[in-house]
């Protein structure tokens, strides 16, 4: 619970911020990005704007 809370608050962030930096294809819906994980059983990361 506390993951998807936090994975909720970056992807927000995310969204008002600066675009992702070049590196992976970054998914911006949470349901999309939980379901890719799963799918590949891969981890869901997380990433940080430094606007404010």
């Amino acid at each position: 619970m506390l993951v998807g809370l936090c994975v909720l608050l970056a992807l927000a962030a995310a969204r008002a911020g600066e675009p992702p930096p070049k590196g992976p294809p970054w998914l911006r819906e949470l349901g999309e990005a939980q379901s890719d994980a799963l799918k590949h059983r891969r981890p869901l990361f997380i990433y940080f704007t430094k606007t404010h």
